[in-house]
């Protein structure tokens, strides 16, 4: 039983369709114990599938609101608190498992763009890569046919922060509800945020989900949880900006001053080299200092949502480059250490 805890929807689909096939054809034997046991188990999976096919179709009656976030981290905080506040029932939650901020989002919509996007991975973060095989539900591909086939009685509330990653996905997520006649809501978490903390220096605004305490999200979802609407022009604004931002053609992207702006991908060269310096000046210039710490200090100099892959891909091209040395062996962020090279 503790294997079928690690199954994903359509493995179990699989081994359901599987079974039963499998049932069908036992029940055609000759021999008719094993007949007799095939008709009844194969009768008892027919009724629960019914039963929960029941159960289903009365749950999607009582949901009213579909909520879209870009991570899964950010789905699993929006159930917890949905629950908190007594509404989780009414609520069901799509969540996109990707980086937008970087790798090829050239014709997204298609196979061939989501392929060059999974290989794309492949060859620099095989982590993200094969998160994505395991998570089938969250792929891409999944998820278009999902949003195009959601209910127009339902509302749509799309969750996203002053990020790169959260404000293409938002982009991506109406350029595929485009056709569809739901009312759609936004809610900027970044900014709700500055409205649950009366917060207003500059620079200290949460650049992501995830940088917001527990308290303080649970509020903005409490106070702001049914997002703002999205007119027909602003929706297609945003569709709009979609389709100039697959044309761009970047690997990388920043959100400054409110935009999406393409970045050449040895940008953050400058950035790791300044965030090895200022560790290295810590202790003795020839010491070798942590890739984990040298990660950590690069993100928040950065203050960008591009993950800590992208920036390891970064150091590996210094380290090749001959700007940086490592001692260790390549791989987790614990397993080696760099410096600058002399």
């Amino acid at each position: 039983m503790e294997k079928l805890n690690v199954l994903g929807e359509t493995s179990y689909r699989l081994l359901i369709h599987n079974l039963l096939t499998t049932l069908q054809h036992e029940t055609k034997t000759k021999n008719e114990a094993e007949k007799t046991f095939a008709v009844k188990a194969y009768r008892r999976i027919e009724e629960q599938i019914e039963s929960v096919y029941n159960q289903q179709i009365q749950l999607e009656g009582l949901i009213t609101h579909i909520h879209i976030v870009f991570s899964l981290s950010d789905a699993g905080s929006l159930k917890v608190t949905l629950s908190k506040l007594g509404i989780r029932s009414k609520c069901r939650i799509l969540a996109f498992n990707d980086l937008f901020s970087v790798g090829p989002i050239v014709d997204l919509t298609t196979t061939e763009g989501q392929l060059q996007r999974q290989l794309w991975w492949m060859e620099h973060d095989s982590d993200q890569y094969y998160g994505n095989l395991l998570n089938r539900d969250n792929q891409i591909e999944k998820l278009m046919r999902t949003l195009r086939q959601i209910p127009e009685d339902k509302s749509i509330i799309i969750w996203y922060a002053d990020n790169a990653h959260d404000q293409i996905g938002l982009r991506f997520a109406l350029y595929l509800l485009k056709d569809r006649k739901n009312p759609v809501h936004a809610v900027n978490v970044s900014e709700m945020y500055k409205k649950v903390t009366k917060e207003t220096e500059e620079g200290a605004t949460p650049y992501a989900q995830a940088l917001i305490s527990k308290e303080n999200y649970i509020e903005i979802v409490k106070s702001y949880g049914e997002g703002y609407p999205l007119d027909p022009h602003q929706r297609r604004g945003y569709e709009s900006e979609w389709l100039k931002l697959i044309d761009q053609h970047h690997i990388l992207r920043f959100w400054e001053d409110g935009k999406i702006h393409g970045q050449a991908e040895h940008v953050i060269d400058a950035t790791i080299i300044k965030s090895v310096t200022e560790l290295q000046n810590k202790i003795l210039p020839e010491e070798f200092v942590s890739a984990g710490a040298v990660v950590n200090s690069v993100l928040h100099h950065l203050q960008q949502n591009i993950g800590y892959s992208f920036v390891v891909f970064r150091i590996w091209r210094l380290v090749s480059d001959g700007f940086l040395i490592f001692r260790g062996l390549p791989g987790p962020l614990h397993n080696f250490s760099i410096r600058l090279s002399n």
